[in-house]
């Protein structure tokens, strides 16, 4: 009897280690990584300022137009519209200076991928356009002939 007792005390034991390690483990795998992103979320709202472009939690892309922290509300300029949101609606920023060089980077790729893709397309248009024109030949000779069968029915 005296093993009974003995082994029963070591199983709670570890009954209770294990509760332990789950509460651990749920902390860093839920708690502290919301409170990270809590505290980004408050870095990015601290720093806003007129003129960057933000994302409501709507979809609603515009510029912001001004800032009221008091009030917590900020005015956000949609293309001429001007909406008024509270600060928590906010889901994205992009500064205005970092906005303007995305788009002068994105910019000149695209124009070195367009010049590219016009010369593969010139040197295989050739090969396309005499298969296409045998074609259209066919179904202009089929069209045309089938234009004069109905004039032939209506006289």
């Amino acid at each position: 009897m005296l093993t009974l007792g003995a082994a029963g005390a070591g199983g709670s034991m570890t009954l209770i280690i294990f509760v332990v390690i789950m509460f651990v483990g749920m902390y860093f795998l839920s708690i502290r990584p919301q409170k990270k992103q809590q505290q980004k979320r408050q870095e990015m709202l601290k720093e806003m300022s007129k003129g960057d472009k933000v994302v409501t939690l709507g979809g609603i892309k515009g510029k912001i137009a001004s800032i009221d922290r008091e009030n917590k509300e900020v005015v956000v300029d949609c293309d001429g519209i001007y909406l008024t949101f509270d600060l928590n609606f906010i889901r994205r920023t992009t500064p205005a200076d970092v906005a303007t060089t995305d788009a002068v980077k994105d910019a000149k790729p695209a124009k070195v991928e367009e010049a590219t893709e016009t010369k593969d397309d010139k040197e295989e248009a050739p090969i396309e356009d005499k298969a296409a024109d045998k074609e259209t030949d066919t179904a202009d000779k089929t069209d045309d002939a089938a234009k004069d069968d109905t004039k032939e029915e209506t006289k």
